[in-house]
């Protein structure tokens, strides 16, 4: 009886196995067909995979991938056909393939042995997957998919989609130099590692997009943002120290780039350290004197460390380079309406004769800043800003007319 028993177990077991393995051979057969049914293709596998006799089988997870790239084929020539092409399916499938031959990749590669101890490797698996991985590269199927999604406004899919091809040149099973060969690094690839980087940072995947900031990092020419995607996705973080020595260091590696230098005066001068943003402003003019913007933010920090006429001469140099920058003159006028403001410190014990000397010259330096205030507002005109900083001084220096006729004026803004 128990000798029975054991024997009907053995018959099932060997059943059940003899089963799965069927399942794989129809799930490739429902899928390459001449009319695949994916649907049947993906039923039949799912319990091949795992199925302690199968699920460790190169061969079990290969026919998974290729259930996919099969879809993928069959949607993409009856768009041929001229029939609408299902866009979420077909690049959905390209990812449901590259993630199961993956898998059958990795076991493929798990060795054999003969009877000499040699190791034995499934190279027939390795190289089906690698010339299909080259197929979806060089067709750009998972761009076209990020571009699908984009329109869903999926960002995070975006991001791994861009992700998932700018990675298939990395694969292990990829790495033959004839394979190498024809999945060029180009200026393509990179961008499409750009807008992975963009993509995750948009979803607030901050870790994956520091990864992908890593990887452009290698190209010169998207050196530049992946340091700014550091200083931001590391501040975003909480990690200030990561983001402040990132950016020093790219203050260093990149003397002519405005944006990390202005980063770093105004961290500076949100930290209260006016005295070291000048210091860097004048390690930047010295790179690069051409940047007009570096001298105007100098006379602009100069005019708060009270230093006016070292000031006026800095505004008058980013003047000459752009004339019509209206926030140049703002900031100049500004200046001299703060220097006139700063000449009545100290007058309450005055008597009332030495109060009127000294406000009589405050009121000749505010007169200086009359003619920036109405530059700045010619050269930006309709703009509020500048329209309620003239009226303010038309106020200070008591000319009624011109400040009526302001006023009337900004009633239209």
């Amino acid at each position: 009886m128990k000798k029975s028993l054991f024997l009907a177990a053995l018959v099932l077991i060997s059943t059940g196995c003899f089963a799965q393995k069927k399942a794989v051979s129809t799930a490739k057969n429902l899928a390459m067909q001449e009319t695949p049914d994916f649907g049947g293709a993906r039923a039949a596998i799912k319990g091949a995979l795992v199925d302690e006799e199968t699920k460790d089988k190169a061969d079990t997870w290969y026919v998974a991938g290729l259930i996919g790239y099969k879809q993928n084929e069959h949607i993409w020539l009856m768009g041929q056909m001229g029939q609408a092409v299902d866009n979420k399916a077909k690049g959905e499938a390209v990812v449901e393939s590259i993630n199961y031959w993956l898998v059958a990749d990795s076991l493929a590669m798990i060795p054999t042995y003969d009877k000499k101890g040699n190791p034995k490797y499934d190279l027939k698996t390795r190289k089906n997957i690698a010339e299909r991985m080259l197929e979806y590269f060089q067709r750009q199927d998972l761009a076209i998919y990020a571009s699908y999604l984009a329109e869903q406004n999926d960002d995070m899919g975006v991001a791994n989609a861009f992700k998932m091809h700018c990675d298939i040149p990395d694969f292990e099973l990829m790495q033959d130099p004839k394979m190498q060969a024809k999945m060029a690094k180009d200026t393509t690839y990179y961008q499409y590692m750009s807008y992975s980087l963009s993509y995750y940072y948009r979803a607030k995947a901050y870790d994956e997009a520091l990864e992908m900031a890593e990887r452009i990092a290698a190209d010169p020419a998207h050196e530049v943002t992946a340091y700014q995607y550091y200083y931001d996705l590391y501040k975003l973080k909480g990690e200030p120290e990561i983001a402040k020595a990132k950016l020093k260091e790219a203050v260093e590696k990149f003397p002519k780039e405005a944006w990390f230098i202005q980063n770093m005066i105004n961290d500076l001068v949100q930290a209260k350290d006016t005295l070291g943003a000048v210091a860097y402003l004048d390690k930047a003019i010295e790179n690069d004197p051409s940047q007009a913007q570096y001298f105007h933010t100098k006379a602009t920090l100069l005019s708060t460390l009270r230093r006016f006429d070292e000031a006026f001469t800095y505004f008058d140099k980013a003047i000459a380079m752009e004339p019509k920058n209206a926030e140049y003159y703002l900031n100049y006028a500004y200046a001299y309406s703060d220097k006139a403001t700063t000449m009545l410190e100290g007058t309450d014990n005055l008597s009332q004769k030495e109060y009127l000397a000294v406000k009589k010259q405050s009121d000749e330096v505010l007169k200086l800043a009359l003619p920036y205030y109405e530059k700045a507002h010619e050269l930006a005109p309709g703009d509020m800003t500048y329209a309620r900083a003239l009226r303010q001084c038309y106020y200070r220096l008591k000319m009624e007319k011109e400040y009526e006729k302001i006023s009337e004026e900004m009633q239209n803004y």
